[in-house]
């Protein structure tokens, strides 16, 4: 969270807040000296270029040329969105997505296909938000990046001439 909100002190409450509930960190007053630790961690011993850099804009050409199972991953997110915006809300969302796609419920168990599918979509993601394969847990990164973000970036606009 310190890499990913670039020590942005509204946007770390903000995600504590949506991570601590049913009982909300108040104020960051409440979590340092552990916020101060984490946040000079990444200053020292992460290099600038592997920081978390999210988009400011969306990957138009990326978004021009998904395919229609791609298309499809994002559009169940983007419905699903409202629901239980949590870790583990997102968390089960993002694995899930794979299986909604397959007619599978939720819990269903991984398989290797599975696997594969979800590795392929959390790479899509990747690339959409921060222009690279991996990074930061992605539920973590969204509850970040909050739902007003994440639509702006994954939405597909009109393809790129």
């Amino acid at each position: 969270m310190a890499d990913i909100t670039a020590g942005h002190q509204e946007q770390i409450l903000r995600i504590l807040r949506d991570l601590t509930t049913p009982d909300p960190v108040a104020t960051l007053d409440e979590v340092r000296p552990r916020l101060d630790c984490a946040q000079a961690w990444v200053a020292g011993y992460v290099a600038p270029a592997d920081r978390t850099q999210v988009r400011e804009e969306p990957d138009k050409e990326r978004l021009a040329v998904l395919t229609d199972g791609e298309r499809r991953a994002l559009e169940i997110l983007a419905e699903r969105m409202g629901g239980d915006w949590s870790l583990n809300g997102l968390t089960t969302l993002l694995y899930g997505i794979p299986k909604l796609q397959r007619g599978l419920p939720l819990d269903a168990p991984p398989t290797a296909e599975l696997k594969a599918a979800q590795r392929a979509w959390f790479i899509l993601l990747y690339q959409l938000l921060i222009g690279k394969d991996t990074g930061p847990r992605l539920p973590t990164l969204l509850l970040a990046l909050g739902q007003d973000r994440i639509r702006v970036l994954l939405a597909p606009g009109d393809p790129v001439t």
